[in-house]
Formats: C-alpha cells, sequence, structure tokens
C-alpha cells in the first residue's frame, strides 16, 4: 500500500504549493483523527444510531421510487407529446356504477346486465393503459378450434373473469379472492373492460387468421409497470390454474399468459429478484476476496461494516428525501448504488488500513498511527473519490431521467462511502487495537517487517518467495528493455476488439423481453401470440392526425380520409412492414376488407357511429380536428428495424395528406344524416389542399417511445463521452499538471472501453447465439461512465508514485520503481472491484448480466493491462528520448537540480 502514501504525499506537496485552501483540509484530516482516535466508541454508536434512525424513518422504496422507462424521457419527446394530445382528444373511460353480475348469470351471453356492461366500453382498447392478454392455441392447424374451445371461454373463462373484475380494486399485496367484498365500487376497479371474441366490435381481431387461436384481452386502468398490477394478475393465474377451469378446458387447448401488464409484473419481479441476489453475492464476494488475499477475519470486518453502513444509510437517505421530492429515484437503482459503493468503498477502507499497519511497523502507537492514518491518506481518498463523484456526477447532465438519478444517487453514495471510511473504519481500528490483523498478534509489534499484509496472508506467503517481487520486477525488466515492442504487440493484440466495439457500439436491444429469460411466464405468452398473430400485435402502433381545416364530425369526411390514408398504407405494406391497418373506415382491420375482397365490412349506422367515436375526436378543443389510425407491424414492436418503420409509416402518412382533396364545405340543409350510407349522400365538390404542411403527425406506443428513447440515450451517450472525459482530465490536470500526459490517460481508459465493449459483444453473440440482437442499451453509458470515473483512479495512484519517485531516482529508474511499489495494491483493489461488479451477473435481468461482465472486464483490463504496461511503457518511450524533442511538450520529466538523483550523479561526478 506504499501507493497509496506517495498518493498522499504527492496530493499534499502540489496542492499546498498552490492553494493554501488544502493545507488547511489537510488540518482537517489531522482534527478528524484526533476527534475519533479519543472517542472511538462514541463515533461508531453515532453511525448506529443515525442508520437506526434512517432505517426507521425512510419509507418503502416502492412508495416513492417511479417505474419503467420511457417515464424517464424528456416532457417534449414526440411520444409524450403524442400521449398528452391522446389524452385531450379520448379522455379516459369511467365505467358507470354497475349492479353485480353473478358468475352464473356471467356466463350467459344473452344476459342484459352484461351487454349493458359491455355496451359501457369504448370500440377500442386505450393504448396508454396496459393489458391481460390470455392466449388460448391450438397447434393442429387442420382441426383449429372448436365450439368446445368456445364454450370454455363464455361458460368458464369469463365469467371467473367478471368476479375478478367486480372484486379486485388496486393492490400490490397477494390477497385471496374469497378475502375481497363480493363487489367494491366500479371506481375503484382496477379492470376496466374484459373482451373476448364474441364481442362485436373487436372481436373479429382477437382470432387468428388460421382459427387455430383466440386472445381473451383484460384491459386495465393501469401502466404496464404499475406495481398494483400484482393483484389482479395473481388472481387471473390462479383462476387459470383452479380444478374448475383446469377440469373444464379442452383436450388439446393450450392456455398462455402474456400482454403488456404481465410484462410490467415480470420485469418488476426480475429486478427485485436481482437486487436481492446481487446485494447478497456482493457481500459474499467481498467477503471471500479478502479473507483470501488477507486472512485476516477483523480485518475483513472493517471494510464489510463500514461499506454496508454507507451503502444502507445512502439508500435510506435517498428514499427520505425522494419522498420530500428533493430527488427522483427509479425502481432498481439500489443494485447500482450497491454495486459501485461497495467496490470503491472497499478500496477506500483498505488503503486507510494500509497507512495505519505502516505507521505501527514504525513503532506508533495506535492512537499515533490511527490519527497520522487518517491525515495522511484523507488527501487521497478525498481525490479518489472526488474524481469518480465528479465523473460520475456528469450522468446528471443528461435529459434522460433515469442516468441523472443514477448519477445522484451513485455520488451521494460515493460521498457517504468516503465520510464512513474517513470515521467509521479508524474508529475501529483504534479500538481492535492489535487484533485488527488478528492471528498476527504474536507479539507487542504488529510486525517486524515493512508492509501491511498480516504475516498468514495470502500475499505474504508469496512474498516469502517473492514470487510477487519477481513478477513485478520481471514485467518492469521487460518493458524497460523493450518499451516500443511491448506497447505495439499490446495495443495491436488489443485492437481487433476495439474495432468490432466501435463497430458494433449501436447495436443495441431496447426490447423489454429481450432482458427476461425465456422460462418467464411473459416471454412463454409472447412467443405464444407470434405463433398465430403478426409480432407487432403485441405493441400496436397509434399514429395521431391533427390538422385544424379538417371537420371529423361529419362521418362521410372521416371515412373518406381515413380510407385514403388506410389505402395508401396498404398498398406500401411490404415496404413498410405493415401487416394490418385499423382506421375508422377499417375497423376491423384493413387486411380482413382485403380478404373478403374489397367488400364493406364496417356495417351499418350503428357501427358507423361507434368507428368514429373510436378513431376520431368528437369533443373538447380538438372536436373534428384529430383522426387516430393504428398500424400492427410485421415485426417485434421492440426490435430495432420497428423503430425505423415508425418513421417510414409517418413519413408515408404525411404523402398521403399531401394527395388528400378536402371537400368543400356544404350548406347546413344538405348535412349528411350520421346513419345514412356514405355512398347515398351527395358527392360535395373537392379542393385540392396539401394537408401535410399544416397536419401534425405523431406516433405513441412501445416502438414510439422505444424510438424516443433511443434518441434521447444516443444524445446523452455523446454528452456523457465528452462531459466525463473533460471532468476526469480536468481533476487529473490539477493534480498532474501535464494537459498532454493527462490526455493519454484518458486514451487509454476510453480504449480499454472499447476493448470491453469488443469483447462483450463477441462473449454474448457466442453464448446467445443468433437470439442476441445487442448489448442492452444501458450498458454503454454507463459501463464509458463507471470505467473513466472509476478506472482513472489507479492510473492516477500509479502516476502520484511516479512523480513522488522520479526526484529520488531519476526519470526512468522511478517509473520502474514506482510500477513495483504500486503493483501489488493496486492489483488487489482491481480484483476486489472486478470480483464486486461480477455480483450483477447473479441476476435474472440480462442487461444487468452483460453491465456485470462488462464492468468486471473493463476493470480487469484497466488494472492488468492498462495500468501497469500502456501506461509505464508510455512514459519509458516519452523520457528515454524516443519521441526526440517533442518529449518536454508531451510532459517528460524535468529534473530539477534539487532532485536527490540529480545531486546523487553530480557527487559522483565530482569524484571521478
Amino acid at each position: 500500500m506504499a501507493g497509496a502514501v506517495g498518493f498522499g504525499n504527492i496530493c499534499r506537496t502540489q496542492m499546498c504549493s498552490h492553494l493554501p485552501l488544502f493545507c488547511r483540509i489537510a488540518r482537517m484530516y489531522s482534527w478528524c483523527g484526533k476527534l475519533v482516535s479519543r472517542w472511538p466508541l462514541g463515533t461508531i454508536l453515532a453511525w448506529l444510531i443515525l442508520l437506526a434512525v434512517v432505517v426507521k424513518t425512510a419509507p418503502p422504496l416502492a412508495d416513492v421510487a417511479t417505474d419503467g422507462e420511457f417515464d424517464f424521457l424528456p416532457i417534449d419527446s414526440d411520444s409524450l407529446v403524442a400521449e398528452r394530445l391522446y389524452r385531450e382528444a379520448f379522455p379516459a373511460w369511467e365505467p358507470k356504477e354497475q349492479v353485480p353480475v353473478p358468475a352464473a348469470e356471467a356466463a350467459d351471453p344473452n344476459n342484459p346486465e352484461l351487454a349493458s356492461a359491455k355496451d359501457e366500453q369504448p370500440a377500442q382498447m386505450d393504448p396508454l393503459g396496459s393489458s391481460i392478454v390470455i392466449v388460448l392455441q391450438r397447434e393442429d392447424e387442420r382441426a383449429g378450434l372448436s365450439p368446445k374451445d368456445e364454450e370454455f371461454v363464455t361458460k368458464y373463462l369469463e365469467p371467473g373473469l367478471r368476479e375478478i373484475q367486480q372484486r379486485t380494486g388496486y393492490g400490490k399485496e397477494p390477497l385471496p379472492l374469497s378475502e375481497s367484498p363480493e363487489q367494491i365500487p366500479t371506481k375503484d376497479q382496477i379492470i376496466r373492460g374484459i373482451w373476448t371474441f364474441n364481442d362485436a366490435r373487436i372481436g373479429p381481431l382477437l382470432r387468428s387468421k388460421n382459427d387455430c387461436s383466440m386472445l381473451v384481452l383484460v384491459e386495465l386502468a393501469t401502466e404496464f409497470l404499475d406495481r398494483r398490477n400484482k393483484l389482479v394478475l395473481d388472481r387471473i393465474e390462479t383462476l387459470l390454474k383452479s380444478k374448475e377451469v383446469q377440469t373444464a378446458l379442452p383436450i388439446g387447448l393450450e392456455v398462455n399468459l402474456s400482454g403488456a401488464a404481465t410484462v410490467g409484473r415480470d420485469m418488476l419481479e426480475a429486478e427485485a429478484q436481482s437486487a436481492a441476489q446481487t446485494d447478497h453475492y456482493t457481500k459474499v464476494l467481498v467477503i471471500v476476496l479478502l479473507l483470501a488475499i488477507y486472512r485476516a477475519p477483523l480485518m475483513v470486518l472493517l471494510p464489510l461494516v463500514t461499506v454496508g453502513v454507507a451503502v444502507h444509510l445512502s439508500l435510506r437517505l435517498l428514499r427520505i428525501m425522494a419522498g420530500y421530492g428533493i430527488v427522483g429515484i427509479f425502481s432498481g437503482l439500489d443494485i447500482y448504488v450497491t454495486v459501485v459503493v461497495y467496490g470503491a468503498g472497499v478500496d477506500f477502507c483498505l488503503f486507510l488500513i494500509a497507512r495505519y499497519k505502516e505507521e505501527l511497523d514504525h513503532g506508533a502507537s495506535f492512537r499515533d498511527a490511527t490519527i497520522s492514518a487518517v491525515m495522511n491518506v484523507g488527501s487521497a481518498l478525498a481525490t479518489s473519490a472526488g474524481t469518480s463523484i465528479v465523473g460520475i456526477g456528469m450522468l446528471t447532465l443528461t435529459e434522460f431521467g433515469k442516468f441523472r438519478e443514477a448519477g445522484v444517487a451513485i455520488s451521494f453514495g460515493l460521498f457517504i462511502a468516503l465520510i464512513c471510511s474517513l470515521t467509521l473504519t479508524p474508529a475501529m481500528m483504534f479500538l481492535f487495537g492489535r487484533w485488527t490483523f488478528w492471528p498476527d498478534v504474536r507479539q507487542e509489534r504488529i510486525s517486524a517487517s515493512p508492509g501491511f499484509m498480516p504475516t498468514r496472508s495470502f500475499w505474504h506467503e508469496l512474498q516469502e518467495q517473492k514470487m510477487l517481487e519477481k513478477a513485478w520486477h520481471w514485467i518492469a525488466d521487460l518493458i524497460s528493455r523493450r518499451p516500443g515492442w511491448v506497447f505495439t504487440v499490446t495495443v495491436l493484440l488489443l485492437t481487433p476488439l476495439a474495432i468490432y466495439g466501435g463497430y458494433k457500439k449501436d447495436q443495441l436491444s431496447y426490447g423489454l423481453l429481450s432482458d427476461l429469460g425465456p422460462e418467464v411466464t411473459s416471454v412463454r405468452g409472447a412467443k405464444a401470440v407470434q405463433k398465430h398473430f403478426p409480432a407487432g400485435a403485441a405493441g400496436v402502433a397509434t399514429f395521431l392526425i391533427r390538422h385544424d381545416d379538417l371537420d371529423l364530425t361529419k362521418i362521410r369526411e372521416g371515412e373518406k380520409l381515413s380510407k385514403a390514408i388506410t389505402e395508401d398504407l396498404m398498398e406500401q405494406s411490404k415496404t413498410l412492414g405493415i401487416a394490418d391497418v385499423r382506421s375508422q373506415s377499417s375497423p376491423h382491420g384493413a387486411a380482413k376488407v382485403r380478404r373478403e375482397g374489397g367488400r364493406k365490412v364496417i356495417g351499418g349506422g350503428v357501427a358507423r357511429t361507434l368507428a368514429q367515436k373510436a378513431y376520431c375526436c368528437l369533443e373538447g378543443n380538438l372536436a373534428g380536428k384529430l383522426m387516430r389510425i393504428d398500424i400492427v407491424f410485421d415485426t417485434d414492436p421492440f426490435a430495432r428495424d420497428a423503430i425505423k418503420r415508425i418513421e417510414q409509416a409517418k413519413a408515408a402518412i404525411q404523402q398521403s395528406l399531401h394527395q388528400y382533396s378536402l371537400p368543400e364545405p356544404v350548406e347546413p340543409d344538405d348535412a349528411e344524416d350520421g346513419d345514412a350510407p356514405a355512398a347515398e349522400a351527395p358527392a360535395p365538390e373537392e379542393k385540392k389542399i396539401d394537408l401535410s404542411e399544416k397536419a401534425q403527425v405523431l406516433a405513441l406506443g412501445s416502438t414510439a417511445s422505444i424510438r424516443d428513447l433511443k434518441l434521447s440515450t444516443d444524445r446523452d451517450q455523446i454528452r456523457i463521452n465528452i462531459y466525463v472525459s473533460v471532468a476526469v482530465f480536468l481533476v487529473l490536470m490539477l493534480l498532474l499538471r501535464q494537459p498532454l500526459l493527462c490526455a493519454y490517460l484518458i486514451i487509454t481508459v476510453i480504449f480499454s472501453y472499447l476493448v470491453t465493449l469488443g469483447a462483450a459483444f463477441v462473449l454474448f453473440r457466442l453464448t446467445t447465439g443468433p437470439e442476441f440482437v445487442g448489448l442492452d442499451w444501458k450498458v454503454p453509458i454507463f459501463l464509458f461512465t463507471l470505467l473513466l470515473a472509476l478506472g482513472e483512479d489507479y492510473n492516477v495512484l500509479f502516476m502520484s508514485r511516479v512523480t513522488e519517485e522520479q526526484p529520488k531516482h531519476g526519470a526512468l529508474p522511478g517509473i520502474l520503481v514506482a510500477l513495483t511499489k504500486t503493483g501489488g495494491i493496486i492489483s488487489s483493489c482491481g480484483i476486489i472491484m472486478a470480483g464486486t461488479f461480477t455480483s450483477l451477473m447473479t441476476g435474472s435481468l440480462a442487461g444487468m448480466v452483460q453491465l456485470g461482465f462488462a464492468l468486471a472486464f473493463g476493470v480487469t483490463i484497466d488494472t492488468f493491462i492498462v495500468r501497469p504496461i500502456l501506461v509505464p511503457a508510455y512514459l519509458i518511450l516519452l523520457n528515454n528520448g524516443t519521441f526526440g524533442s517533442m518529449s518536454k511538450f508531451l510532459g517528460a520529466y524535468q529534473p530539477k537540480a534539487t532532485d536527490p538523483a540529480v545531486i546523487a550523479q553530480s557527487a559522483v561526478i565530482v569524484k571521478k
């Protein structure tokens, strides 16, 4: 840990020489050490009392955290603008209070109460809500669905769902249906509608073309990631598994559960599972690694307790602040805070323990060693933490809300970890005394040999045979003899991965289902749907067309416009990847119209009126000015191609509006009868108006939201690449004062980032196979930020030691001495950091597994290749004259006459 000592010395020397403020800060660390050593038990009790109070008062995470992804988009995103416009044009349906329908009567489709309840529902589902989809299918296409299958739905499934609707409100915790009231107020019911094959309005859309599958839709009043969906989902699953339903289930009929609400429930459960597993395995991995390296139980306990207090305190304080609206937090944030704070916090504690042990080795008392350790290492820890906090804090400048909240939370956690390391850790060290390094307590002095490892540690066993010393001296000797060769070979070996990572960096996955395992309920259900329905049926894209010159209150005008747009889209269906279009003129789908040979299938006057209400705004400020068109694409709504097709469909609608002829206004006496067939009304004169000039065309739905997510995160990636690099560069400049050398250190970490991306793409492509569509969209931006902010610490530690050793030993020997003296501690810290990140791979979310591997691999590359090879090799080339006259400009060491190495060399010359 001598490197940490040098880091502290160089920080104090440089800062005090330029800024008196830092001298006062150094005295503050000394005061902190004295305070802690004077009242160690009080310090420990203060932290524990604070933790207990905070844990007691902090609200549950579910009460203050925001779920989902799309709620974090910028407020001016097209999809959010479209959602607000849609809600203004089509207010959420509020059902009237109804008399409960007994299950026996609900089985009769002709029941007047049931028919009345169904008529209350709008003619189409609300795209801003969510749904649970029950998928019924038969694999034998020759037989198809039978009358018994339909009877099963009407006599058993639908009555059970109606009972659940009447007795289920908004709930997060499981509660048996029998313990709920027989009828809760309609306004409190979470289920807003139940749609089956026999519904006259959308029933035809719920049967597959091959008649082998049908869907039962349960429309909810909540969004798909609302935690209150859990109760109703649990009850529906209980219904499907009940003895009555299983007994009545026709042989050969398969039942699966899908829908947006099911996906959301599974996502939240996977997040909770991943968070619990990550927290558990993080602690286990830290304990195992520390015991394997140091073999001193209490020495392992110190960082574990310190960081454990810091993590729990940080998370609870964040919840309290979120409750008051000071900060925002999202579900799953705990995972990021826990892993990063554990990885960095353990390093902080080890730096401090190292100096404490070194002071004891030199004969200091326990109190003096505690004070000296805090005073000398405090500035180093603050600088190290400051680099990470500043770098990660740049996430707060992004436009995507999750990144901003992660930046605040992780930075706050690192700050709490720093304070705990400077107070709680030294208090426990002083209180434990010699037992800190047990079983190394056989003598009054903790160790007679220099260093900080317990004499029975794993590293000490290696040191006895000088294996570590020989290894680092061998590396230093190799680099000193062949710096150019070592540098070139290392770069050439890693460059293919870096090139591949740079080439593939935009190949990202934005799918929700791709984050879940194949055995998850919603994934199985989605595959069942895609077997018999277009892939896009899982996420229909809704387009809103607004124009102030339209008057869609007239049925005929709306039908004419929607028919023109629908026909244009269907003519380009192969190019645009469209499976179906649903509009006012074709509410059951244009594909059905084509299958009917172009015959009109919309029905009579009542059906036309229902279609108009479903697809045109007829009330409020937008009455007659806004139309809705639903498009079903033939690809997965979460696939990358779907994002392109949204834009292509939008352009096609604009082109159709450009060609549309707007009818001249007619006299009131000639106004159409709402129920009269369009063909019988007199055709008004038409004038050619380019509606596309003033028309507003917006898309909403899962694919549109993902498009905005991609656009937002793409902008954030560029922004973060610049901000984090500049922020870390400025911190390096404050310490090293060599612009080009600092730039090189930044470049090395960026290089390791690209290498890591390439390795991640290769690994998951090989392990996942053709189903791998790309890394999770969160991986690149978190990887870049954390790798640059945390990984640069090791470069700073090494460079600070180089700066300390070069005046003593000379330009080239100083580099090699710094390499051999910092090799062990930086490597052990890197192993612990990488091991901590691997805990992310224990969760069930694919994105977390990918991020865990990428961070662990990146830290490993940075620890064992960038810092011990690329950085010292470049420094040797810089100081041995390879770059000629440019060496000084690039940051080569410039010896001073007062340097010990120069004085010693002058003395030798004088003697000669």
